[in-house]
């Protein structure tokens, strides 16, 4: 009943990522306030996303990021026959994307699954199509998601804390939640200082679904753009672990932070 209840209450295309996510969230979501926003989302006029690629566009080039911004739909990613190198070439480009966009003070592009993306071999080039769900978050909310970031792959506690927030939003969650989660969150990301991991969309699942069931237990609601965030992610796992190798995401976050936030008109 609660799939069902799922899918008829989900816009279309956010339905396509419902197999990858817990029914726990469910329980746990400020319901109207996230349909409402992915309402919105869907939206969107064809011209406020092609300003927003070249926005997009723009920044990626201001930082050198070596991702060109396709203007129309691209042939799925296909990474067989694709060396360990290539592979590894393309999973690190695609992560630089991800934490590109989080620091960046432009709209985020949440598609990132294979459908969007295209490798050329002879070339060495990644290309990336920027869909129609996209959205802008809260600043307080991309500060918060920064913080996150960094509280855990720079072993910052107040950072972390900050970060945390996020999963107790406008709720009284019992006592002690903000630790539980944290550690929750440490079984997500896994090892702070490790070099390289494999992505997997099963460890995903498993790991935020233990996040909502705790934040169901403890009477937590979690901030609505968290999941907008957690499409992108959806995307994201799914195109890394169809890559097959270990990836060095601590790098690509510390890169985008070297950066800094961009925001370059087209």
């Amino acid at each position: 009943m609660a799939a069902e209840w799922a899918i008829r209450l989900t816009p279309e295309p956010f339905r396509d990522f419902l197999p990858y996510t817990s029914l726990s969230a469910l329980k746990v979501i400020h319901t109207r306030k996230v349909i409402e926003k992915a309402v919105s989302i869907i939206k969107h006029a064809e011209a406020d996303r092609l300003r927003e690629a070249n926005v997009l566009s723009a920044s990626v080039r201001a930082v050198g990021l070596p991702i060109e911004i396709a203007s129309a739909p691209v042939a799925p990613l296909d990474v067989s026959g694709l060396s360990p190198e290539a592979r590894t070439t393309i999973g690190s480009r695609i992560l630089g994307l991800y934490f590109h966009q989080l620091q960046s003070s432009s709209a985020w592009f949440l598609d990132l699954r294979p459908r969007n993306l295209a490798w050329n071999d002879a070339r060495g080039s990644l290309t990336f199509f920027p869909s129609g769900l996209w959205f802008e978050p809260e600043n307080d909310f991309k500060r918060r998601v920064q913080a996150l970031y960094a509280g855990f792959y720079r072993q910052d506690r107040a950072a972390l804390a900050t970060g945390v927030e996020l999963y107790g939003w406008e709720s009284s969650p019992r006592a002690g939640f903000a630790h539980r989660i944290e550690l929750l969150l440490r079984e997500h990301f896994g090892a702070g200082n490790a070099q390289a991991i494999r992505f997997s969309i099963a460890h995903f699942r498993a790991t935020f679904d233990h996040i909502f069931q705790e934040a169901a237990h403890s009477g937590a609601k979690l901030h609505p753009d968290l999941t907008f965030l957690g499409v992108g992610l959806v995307g994201l796992y799914l195109t890394l672990e169809q890559l097959g190798v270990p990836l060095d995401a601590r790098a690509a976050f510390e890169a985008s932070v070297t950066h800094g936030p961009v925001r370059d008109e087209p």
